[in-house]
């Protein structure tokens, strides 16, 4: 069963990581259909998973957190199972500029019922309400489409462009910049 409710979605909530949840992220982390996404890279193991997770709890400019789907009926204060759909993470911030980059990934048998953009917005969210950020950048490889559409629904702007910037199945793949700076943010807190 997932850990406390850390930040809540429309139809998610985002949960610290536990060790339960390493098996969940290492095998759908090295799914085909969500590993390219991030640019492929190598086999991972609930180890090599651990071993990232424990890094970002060590490292003052990263966060991650499991996302889970809302169960029907559930009320706020209810701890019930809710069920495992993803992942939702910051890294690189910089206090001095105010900015950090999100990412996100959700497994392939729960993708296209919003969760990665309910995500993905309760985060953006907390970055500009809590932590009182400037920015929130993101970087989307060339053909994935789907995390394209989820920027542009949470208001992120498309920035430019890194050419050949990640090696993927043989060959060199752009990847497209996005942004969204505080004031642009039409969120939940405002």
């Amino acid at each position: 069963m997932p850990g406390p409710v850390f930040l809540r979605g429309d139809g998610v909530t985002l949960h610290p990581v536990e060790e339960a949840d390493y098996d969940f992220f290492q095998r759908h982390g090295n799914h085909p259909e969500v590993r390219p996404g991030f640019g492929g890279g190598e086999p991972v193991s609930t180890d090599d998973v651990a071993e990232r997770v424990e890094g970002m709890r060590d490292d003052d400019e990263s966060e991650t957190f499991l996302i889970c789907a809302d169960s029907d009926g559930q009320s706020e204060g209810e701890k019930g199972d809710r069920e495992r759909v993803g992942e939702a993470f910051l890294f690189d911030l910089y206090e001095g500029r105010g900015s950090v980059e999100i990412g996100y990934w959700i497994a392939p048998a729960h993708q296209g019922n919003g969760y990665a953009t309910a995500a993905a917005a309760a985060l953006v969210d907390y970055c500009f309400a809590e932590r009182r950020l400037h920015k929130v950048n993101a970087r989307v490889l060339a053909f994935n489409d789907g995390s394209r559409a989820v920027l542009e629904k949470v208001g992120f702007e498309r920035e430019g462009c890194r050419r050949e910037d990640f090696y993927l199945d043989g060959e060199y793949v752009d990847s497209d910049l996005y942004g969204i700076v505080a004031d642009e943010w039409d969120g939940p807190s405002r």
